[in-house]
């Protein structure tokens, strides 16, 4: 981002000054090329968000290019039936830099989106950054932020809704099942009535909830259940039952065949656990690297916590991807998980 952009516009919804989606307008012109981006290894919310987007993108004759640094989930790809996202290569760059508008939709940080950030921070599009979360301070050209909102799935529904979009079918499921996903399927704390409305009216306009709920969760693959039953072999707690977590060792991978995409949901089967107000997901990564995904149930702040070691989110769901052996890590993020627990009483 360049030092005293004159397009710089850092737009936080409050009660008195909620977005006003018409800034946008002016840039989605037809035939205007719009890159869709959202963070690696992409959640329900993600890829939701940014299909919705496409779509709208087309209805009003502009044209839509999503650019990820990973593939669609095998779990979402029911949504993507024409192909829309693609996976980045080098051969998009000239893509990238000649594009008229650049979304980041669901990142807080440009960290977030992996190997394509470079040329993405490069290109001479406007950059229009869309999120939720409560620690995005701002990383592109215009950012449309409203951290009290449960998705960014819900954000861009409302950004389709004031620029006279047409929510059709394919566009109310892929953002049902951004706001569906990022709501634990409505059970998670922050399902307001907002939500509840939102939902239903993308129910009237075509998604089917019980239909997506089976596409996304009773889909699962017999090496997703033999991972879950070598993780739950190591489910372990501390501070007497108020943290969980569980490792996932390579080795454990190998052995039942199992891949990154296996892990989705899987600490959000901890966090029903009696007692637990902290949950700790430690997985072994690639490259000497260790993905932590965190969940509080109680007062504890995980998106605090997260931050600490370079990771971010939200106060009841982040993530933290570092460097180190597992051992060291679990030990250095559950001092931490404690302190937090600990803060969190006092509060």
């Amino acid at each position: 981002m360049n030092e005293g952009n004159p397009y710089k516009s850092s737009v936080r919804c409050t009660e008195r000054a909620p977005l006003n989606w018409l800034i946008l307008k002016p840039l989605l012109r037809r035939g205007a090329s719009c890159v869709i981006t959202s963070h690696y290894s992409p959640d329900g919310d993600a890829i939701g968000s940014e299909l919705a987007l496409a779509l709208f993108i087309k209805q009003i004759g502009a044209v839509p290019h999503i650019i990820n640094q990973s593939p669609v989930p095998r779990i979402y790809e029911f949504l993507d039936e024409s192909g829309l996202a693609k996976v980045y290569t080098e051969a998009d760059d000239e893509l990238i830099m000649n594009a008229d508008v650049l979304f980041v939709l669901d990142a807080s940080t440009w960290d977030r989106i992996g190997t394509p950030a470079k040329v993405m921070q490069a290109t001479g599009a406007r950059r229009v950054c869309i999120d939720h979360h409560a620690t995005n301070d701002g990383i592109a050209d215009i950012d449309m932020i409203d951290p009290t909102e449960a998705a960014a799935a819900m954000l861009v529904y409302d950004m389709i809704i004031a620029l006279g979009g047409r929510i059709t079918p394919a566009i109310a499921r892929a953002l049902f099942v951004g706001i569906g996903t990022d709501t634990g399927w409505f059970r998670f704390s922050n399902t307001s009535a907002r939500v509840f409305d939102v939902a239903a009216e993308l129910a009237r306009k075509g998604a089917v909830p019980a239909e997506l709920h089976s596409r996304i969760y009773e889909q699962l693959r017999w090496e997703r259940m033999a991972l879950l039953a070598r993780g739950f072999s190591h489910l372990h707690s501390a501070a007497d039952g108020k943290i969980a977590w569980m490792t996932l060792t390579r080795r454990m991978f190998s052995e039942a065949a199992a891949d990154d995409e296996d892990v989705e949901g899987i600490v959000d089967l901890i966090r029903t656990v009696a007692g637990v107000e902290i949950v700790l997901l430690f997985r072994e990564a690639a490259g000497g690297m260790v993905r932590v995904s965190l969940r509080s149930k109680g007062h504890a702040d995980v998106g605090r916590l997260a931050e600490q070691f370079g990771g971010g989110g939200h106060a009841r769901a982040a993530g933290i991807r570092m460097p180190g052996t597992l051992d060291d890590v679990i030990d250095k993020v559950i001092r931490a998980a404690e302190q937090e627990l600990a803060i969190s009483r006092i509060r």
